[in-house]
Parts: C-alpha cells; structure tokens; sequence
C-alpha cells in the first residue's frame, strides 16, 4: 500500500499554499534509494532531461569549462544506456524525438501554472520571482548536458546540509516536471546530479610536478525520476562525494606549487597531459555504474 506524506497547508496573512503531498510518493527504501513501485511499473517511456555537474573550477577558463562540459555529455551518455538496463522503458533522447523547445521552457510559469500552485494572485509574482532566482541560481552553479535542463536533486526535494527552498518552489519545479512528460510523450522525465569535490587531503604533503600541486577529485551521482503527474517515482538519494562517492587522488588539479597552491581559484581541470579528464571520464564511468545498481536494487531487480 502506498505511504503519503502527509499534505501541509502553508498559511501567510496573504495566501494559502496546498503542498500537494502526492507529488512525493516514496514507497520502499533501500539505503538513500526509495521507488513508487506502482509508478515505476506503469512507465514505458522516459527521457532524461537533466544531467549536471557543480562548477567546481571558473568556467570562464577554457581547460575547465572544457573538461566539465565534456563530463556532463558523458554522463549523459552514459546514463541513458545505464537506464535502459534498469527496466523494460523505452528511453528516450528529447532532443531527437520531439526537439528541444519544451525542454528549454522547462521552468518559464505560465499565468495558468501558477494559478494551479497559488490560487492568490498577489502571490503568484513571488512565486515566479523565487522560481526565476532558483533557475538562475542552478544554472550559475552547475554545467550541464548540452540542450538540457539544469536542475539539480535539491530542485524536488529537501537536502540535509542544503538551503532551505520554500515549498513553492519544489512544487513548481515537480509540475513543470509533469508537463515536460506530455510535452515529450514519455511516462517519466529523469534528473540526474554527478556531484564532484577537490581537495587537496594530506595537510602536511604536497606534491609538485611541472608547476602544478596535486589534489583529489571525488565524485557520486544520483538521479530523480518524476512522472506525468508530477510526482516523484524514483529518488536514489543524496549524492555526497566526500563519503559514499569514489575518488582520484594525486591529480595535478592546482595551478603552482606548494601549500600556497591549494586553492579555489587554481584549480585548472586542462593539464598537458590530460590526467584530470582521464580521471572525470573514469569516474563518471565508475558513479554510473554504481548509481544503476542502487537502482536495480531499489527495484528489486
């Protein structure tokens, strides 16, 4: 039987906002993964929309916007072969089969949209205006896949650690999900997050080679599934690279040489030799692979 979280009702001296509960259906768990098993049965097409990685170096770089927009493509990739594997779906590249406008409208409310999240009017223009600043927001934050939408886990649901979103925003982000499914003719639209961190882990030793300073890149990745109703039918859980991720260490990751190195601002992605994308692409290899299995496993396949 299904569990609903219970529905809340956010009271303003303004408006009312029904937090429709049924958008977040979470059936059985396993580890971070939950899936709405009669959800996960019922779709027979779904479209990954989103593939994101954080922009962990200045993209105004070349090596780094390079290397990271070259990750996301291969996540991509990757991802839709891994989730034909998971489930007898068809799945589906939005670009080819239906074109990309509706994708990139992913998030634009219409005066309708908003009158089915806020039935108060004053309030619709906050709402819009908050969606606008989060949208703005992940795509400052993130590099995606090319043609997609950038949106992250933390776009549909509370993150421990993370910032606190107003409700509104999650379930403006979980309908336009919704229409995003009838917009491209599948059953389900997925949103997948390849979280990365560089470090430098050893407090008392650096090691210098050709003017860079060496460091650790570690990465985990985890994927939303949303269906026609804007519900959610597959979460994998939150993606933390420090602890449940894999990692690359001694990477040529800094720009000079020494304790003075280790910073945000000398991260260079672009070495010579190419080692730091050698390692993206292995681990995106790897993060794939290990996503698809909680996968499986939550759905008992």
């Amino acid at each position: 039987m299904r569990s609903l979280l219970v529905a809340g009702v956010l009271k303003t001296t303004r408006y009312t906002l029904l937090v429709l509960a049924g958008a977040v259906l979470l059936l059985s768990g396993c580890g971070g993964a939950r899936l709405d098993r009669e959800g996960f049965n019922a779709s027979r097409g779904i479209a990954v929309v989103s593939v994101v990685l954080p922009r962990v170096a200045d993209t105004a770089q070349d090596g780094n916007r390079t290397v990271l927009h070259a990750s996301a493509q291969e996540a991509l990739k990757r991802v839709n072969a891994g989730l034909a594997t998971v489930h007898t779906w068809q799945v589906l590249d939005p670009a080819k089969y239906r074109g990309g406008k509706a994708v990139r409208a992913f998030g634009h409310l219409a005066d309708s949209d908003l009158a089915a999240l806020v039935p108060a009017k004053e309030e619709q223009t906050r709402v819009s205006d908050l969606v606008k600043a989060e949208l703005g927001a992940w795509k400052k934050g993130f590099i995606g896949a090319e043609g997609l939408v950038a949106a992250p886990r933390a776009a549909f649901l509370p993150e421990e650690g993370g910032p606190t979103l107003d409700p509104a925003v999650h379930q403006a982000m979980l309908q336009q999900a919704g229409k995003l499914c009838a917009a491209l003719g599948v059953d389900a639209v997925a949103f997948a997050l390849f979280n990365v961190s560089i470090d430098h882990p050893r407090p008392a030793t650096f090691i210098v080679s050709e003017g860079r300073t060496d460091g650790a890149l570690s990465m985990a990745a985890t994927l939303v599934v949303v269906d026609r109703t804007g519900r959610i039918i597959v979460d994998l859980g939150q993606a933390r690279p420090g602890d449940q991720g894999r990692t690359r260490d001694f990477l040529p990751l800094y720009k000079g040489a020494g304790k003075d190195a280790v910073k945000d601002e000398n991260i260079d992605l672009g070495d010579p030799k190419k080692k730091v994308a050698q390692a993206f692409s292995r681990l995106i290899e790897e993060t794939t692979a290990d996503l698809m299995e909680a996968f499986k496993k939550a759905a008992g396949n």
